[in-house]
């Protein structure tokens, strides 16, 4: 019998997948339109082991295989959809075969100036959780996944405290003048950048904005206590995505498909609820 709970995760993530898949066109971000012509080294090991495949030079050099690398990404969420409805037992090697694509092609993708890696976390890591065929498995990483974005937001929060801008109140001002050192540069009559000076320039205000993003983030360790507000905190999450994108211009969308594990619970879990 095909688990339920699982094909209704897969079902939202295609969503989520898809929809940004539209925004993504719609911008220039596919790799054919992006039109890569030089790339930088991330400082990790395992970018430095990845890019000894040559993968990423052969890319630059080949504008055909940009369209082929965009096909194979942005088609595999579908195929995996269609085989595990029709044809359950091929599915765990279609999830194999989408991850190895996945991690391929986002390597690829940011090691040009295009977007940072860390974004695509719920990319490189949702077809993990679609390989078990048990249920139980299945569960047990979907939950695991859900535990892996509490530490993102918790760890993040933590690691303000840790470096001391926290308790610095010209922090924001500083990393708004670094972060939109260009568009303050080369559009200065531009509303946004009007918004972003006025920040910059009311450093009370700004770090307002730092303080609340800094307790958001702290709010995620309730997660690791209880289950019981995972709704509350998804909107959290919206909010901070939605402020990141306002405030800093950093579109983190991508990182959305990870707050389906805050807001789709297995049937175990809703009777622990209970």
């Amino acid at each position: 019998m095909r688990n339920n709970f699982k094909y209704k995760v897969i079902l939202y993530y295609c969503i989520i997948f898809y929809v940004l898949m539209l925004y993504k066109w719609s911008n220039d971000l596919f790799l054919y339109q992006s039109e890569p012509s030089f790339f930088y080294t991330r400082q990790d090991v395992f970018t430095w082991l990845f890019m000894q495949t040559g993968l990423h030079q052969w890319l630059i050099n080949n504008p055909p295989g940009w369209i082929l690398a965009d096909l194979l990404f942005y088609s595999m969420p579908l195929i995996y959809l269609i085989i595990y409805r029709y044809k359950n037992n091929a599915a765990s090697v279609v999830a194999i075969i989408m991850l190895l694509i996945n991690w391929c092609y986002i390597q690829c993708y940011t090691l040009y100036p295009i977007n940072s890696i860390e974004s695509y976390i719920g990319w490189l890591l949702f077809p993990i959780v679609f390989i078990p065929k048990k249920e139980k498995t299945f569960i047990l990483l979907f939950d695991g996944l859900r535990y892996f974005l509490l530490f993102f937001f918790a760890s993040a929060a933590i690691w303000k405290f840790v470096q001391g801008g926290i308790f610095d109140v010209s922090e924001m001002s500083g990393i708004l003048l670094y972060q939109h050192n260009q568009l303050l540069t080369n559009s200065p009559g531009y509303w946004l950048t009007s918004f972003y000076l006025y920040l910059i320039q009311h450093q009370y205000l700004s770090y307002s904005f730092y303080l609340s993003a800094t307790l958001l983030e702290a709010c995620f360790i309730i997660g690791f206590f209880t289950k019981k507000y995972d709704r509350l905190l998804a909107l959290l999450f919206l909010i901070f995505l939605l402020m990141d994108w306002l405030v800093m211009r950093i579109p983190y969308f991508e990182i959305s498909a990870l707050m389906l594990t805050l807001l789709l619970k297995s049937p175990e879990n809703k009777q622990q609820q209970a």
